[in-house]
């Protein structure tokens, strides 16, 4: 009889031990998935505009504050040294509407969600009495060196946009 006892008590154990450790393999898988799932935006981001698609002109930054569901892009634009454009947009990543004046002067209204990695932004732009409709998807490169672009209109018009992270300056001009 004591045998049995022992054997059971070695059984509720191990199965213990093993449930304890399945649980810990998906706790750590679950924690793994989230973190990809999610990347980080903030940062200092200038247009590629040889890689874009059709290529583009001019100098264009983003400065990107990303800190959970929220989200702030700093947009300037310059095509020559006195005809320089600046929008500041506020958005949630939760689907709600935002609304905000780009840099050319439209009304923007914007909602933004997670989809797996990228963030979509379905954007309504009233320019000049008119409606134009796009979505934009953005997406971030495996080593977080490159921010993607991809803006499409319902009239199957199609760019994509390439940014690169540049290293912000502190004031000391050293790299933060």
């Amino acid at each position: 009889m004591r045998k049995t006892k022992t054997y059971t008590l070695r059984h509720v154990r191990f199965r213990s031990v093993r449930m304890f450790l399945q649980i810990l393999l998906l706790a750590t898988a679950a924690a793994v998935a989230c973190a990809q799932a999610t990347p980080e935006f903030t940062g200092l981001w200038k247009q590629d505009n040889d890689r874009c698609q059709p290529k583009r002109n001019g100098d264009v930054t983003l400065r990107i504050e990303h800190h959970g569901a929220d989200l702030m892009v700093e947009t300037s634009i310059s095509h020559n040294s006195s005809n320089s454009r600046h929008a500041m947009q506020k958005y949630t990543t939760d689907g709600k509407v935002s609304a905000s004046t780009g840099a050319d002067g439209d009304m923007f209204y914007t909602s933004v969600v997670w989809k797996d990695s990228s963030l979509v932004f379905s954007i309504e732009e009233h320019e000049d009495g008119r409606i134009l409709p796009s979505k934009e998807r953005w997406s971030l490169s495996e080593d977080g060196a490159t921010l993607q672009k991809v803006r499409e209109r319902p009239n199957s018009e199609r760019q994509i946009l390439f940014f690169r992270r540049i290293p912000i300056t502190s004031s000391s001009g050293n790299p933060d």
